[in-house]
């Protein structure tokens, strides 16, 4: 097996990851295969983008490795030892107490929040339509605000007009931060006096202490009917289990949510037919169960624009035969949903928008497609997620008709991918 040169000790393959890192992808899986060796430093890395590979690493022999853990090192900072981060038996423990918040018995009391979130906002963007019925805006930004608005309301209960935008303000920091000290060789410490660090610290302390507010109010105060009610309860009331969860959950779910709403409406303003189905779809019915074509288009825009567009890293802890490659003790593995849902050998057409894939039984195997993960660390909440984006897209799309005011965006590899430079449309009030 062959790949990049190893020279410098992979100090110009980072610098390509940086300049252009799903470009970087496509030109190594093209160039190279299905695996490929590269060096990162002082560490042997892998780049595996077959199916059964991704089986053996997240599913098959998950217990083999562990995430990077220098990544887990920068994200601890501020998700303390949340399920989003613990490994092994503290992984296992966190998961049992978490999983209740996201039973099948409390979606209909998350739904009824989604469907409320989406109406106040119908109603917000409507009245800030001009003479035409146009409302122009940046439907990426007010998607990470629909986002995190349903993160409060479902997770503490809402009452966050007066704070929002310093939330959200934050939130955009901290994945800033997280994104620029995972992808470097060499971060500085905090203590310098460095604007950058200094904006780093200001966004830590002022979600620590509005989660740890939250909570003690919560402990101190009457019961709730929320997800940090489950979290208090499920956690027995250790305050710092509860504010390291509660922190991940609202920080991580509304990263991707937003950006899977994103993706879907660039998608739609810029394939007319689709975009009518749909609009068809939402308008006979209220039931999101019903709304099979506008559920393709969701799992079709998470095929071609994953916000978890590539995975944390894995470490073997030991040495590990992964599919015929033997892999070292301490060497790091990449898994990519980026590249894996775009191969050609498993979908037809695999870089056009093609929501009909999904409509009949899935011709691919199932760890081609994979944009909430798989395995025991797939993502805990992907059903709240799909219900959420379904939701809110169906009633957004009852009310408007969206447009982009340019052309179709790039995407843009961060913590997650989000469209460059924002996503300028417009939409009209129908």
């Amino acid at each position: 097996m062959t790949g990049p040169s190893p020279a410098l000790l992979g100090l110009d393959t980072l610098i390509k990851i940086r300049r252009d890192q799903l470009g970087f992808y496509a030109d190594m899986h093209a160039r190279f295969g299905d695996t490929v060796p590269l060096r990162l430093g002082p560490y042997r890395s892998w780049l595996l983008f077959h199916p059964d590979q991704i089986e053996v690493v997240l599913a098959s022999k998950a217990d083999k490795f562990i995430r990077f853990e220098r990544m887990m090192t920068v994200l601890r900072q501020w998700n303390g030892e949340s399920l989003f981060i613990a490994e092994g038996q503290s992984w296992h423990n966190r998961r049992r107490k978490v999983l209740p918040a996201f039973a099948r018995k409390k979606m209909p009391a998350y739904e009824a929040v989604f469907q409320h979130v989406a109406e106040d906002w119908v109603k917000r963007l409507s009245e800030q339509s001009d003479n035409n019925g146009d409302v122009d805006l940046d439907a990426d930004d007010i998607f990470a605000q629909i986002a995190l608005d349903i993160a409060l309301r479902t997770l503490f209960g809402g009452g966050f007009s007066e704070s929002m935008d310093q939330v959200s303000e934050h939130i955009k920091v901290l994945s800033k931060v997280a994104f620029r000290e995972c992808a470097s060789p060499l971060t500085l410490p905090d203590y310098l006096p460095l604007p950058g660090k200094r904006e780093k610290k200001n966004a830590m302390a002022f979600m620590r202490d509005l989660v740890r507010d939250l909570v003690e109010d919560r402990i101190d105060g009457p019961a709730g009917d929320d997800l940090l009610q489950v979290l208090i309860e499920t956690h027995a009331g250790d305050k710092q289990e509860i504010c390291d969860d509660a922190m991940s959950l609202l920080i991580a779910g509304h990263e991707t949510s937003g950006a899977a709403l994103s993706w879907i409406f660039a998608l739609l303003a810029d394939h007319p037919a689709a975009l009518e189905k749909c609009q068809n779809e939402v308008a006979g019915t209220n039931d999101v169960g019903e709304m099979s074509y506008l559920s393709a288009v969701v799992d079709e825009a998470l095929r071609l624009y994953p916000p978890g567009y590539t995975l944390f890293l894995r470490q073997a802890v030991e040495d590990v035969d992964v599919a015929g490659i033997a892999v070292k003790k301490g060497e790091l593995l990449q898994v990519i949903p980026y590249m894996t849902g775009r191969d050609a050998r498993f979908f037809d057409d695999p870089n056009q928008f093609r929501p009909e894939r999904f409509l009949t039984k899935p011709a691919w195997p199932f760890f081609a497609n994979i944009p909430f993960s798989a395995g025991p660390r797939a993502c805990t909440g992907h059903q709240f997620a799909l219900k959420e984006v379904s939701i809110i897209a169906a009633e957004l799309l009852r009310a408007f008709h969206p447009r982009l005011s340019g052309s179709f965006p790039a995407p843009d590899p961060k913590f997650s991918l989000r469209p460059q430079d924002g996503l300028p449309m417009i939409w009209k009030n129908r």
